[in-house]
């Protein structure tokens, strides 16, 4: 693919839900408009929160089929109509890319840990060595998916973002070096202190995923 396409919120906002539905949901999936529409509204692994109604949703689906990037399909005998998503195909994305830009698309630009905790609940990334070579890979593409917001030489609390939506959105979502000269200075704990607190840091994450995927699971029975 020669340019990617840019997504506005909406846009993002579907194509995230298709995405991480097709992966944490297989056998629900591809997904009727209403699912589709409580998917996009739900409190859990979503930022901002959004409160879409249902013809705007519909109108979202209808541009991204009219780009190629979604599909309305029909089961035998059904009248009504589902959704898949067709971008990560698009693109030839693997099942750990589709989770970390899922997450990209549901939440905008987040922290490795953070990252890692929650596209791990779609797709399995066993280590911060994995979750690297996966943004790696997505920012090494001709064009690029994703881009480090963090400046060079930062180690802690690197963030990154996804390239589909307009530059100026992106811009404002990278950390401006000065606000970094705090992370450079060497920590007068030990080296392995870090290591543990940093470790602790990511088990609370994981368990804050864990929750968070519990409570969609009840908003979806729901």
């Amino acid at each position: 693919m020669s340019e990617l396409p840019l997504l506005n919120e909406s846009e993002q906002r579907v194509l995230g839900v298709l995405i991480e539905k097709s992966l944490a949901t297989p056998q629900y999936y591809p997904l009727t408009l209403n699912q589709v529409v409580t998917a996009c509204n739900q409190k859990s692994n979503r930022d901002p929160l959004l409160s879409m109604m249902e013809d705007e949703v519909e109108g979202v689906l209808t541009t991204l089929a009219n780009r190629g990037l979604a599909t309305q399909v029909f089961a035998s005998g059904s009248r009504t109509g589902k959704y898949r998503q067709e971008l990560t195909s698009m693109l030839e994305m693997d099942g750990q890319s589709m989770a970390v830009l899922a997450e990209f698309l549901l939440r905008g630009a987040q922290t490795l840990g953070e990252l890692r905790s929650r596209a791990s609940r779609m797709k399995a990334i066993p280590d911060m060595n994995a979750l690297k070579e996966v943004l790696d890979g997505m920012a090494q593409r001709n064009p690029p998916l994703a881009r480090r917001l963090t400046p060079p030489g930062i180690q802690r609390g690197v963030r990154w973002g996804h390239l589909l939506q307009e530059a100026g959105n992106l811009e404002l979502e990278v950390v401006p070096e000065q606000e970094n000269v705090a992370a450079v200075v060497k920590p007068s704990s030990p080296v392995q202190m870090n290591r543990n607190t940093e470790a602790r840091l990511e088990q609370l994450e994981q368990k804050i995923a864990n929750l968070e995927d519990r409570l969609q699971v009840l908003e979806e029975r729901q």
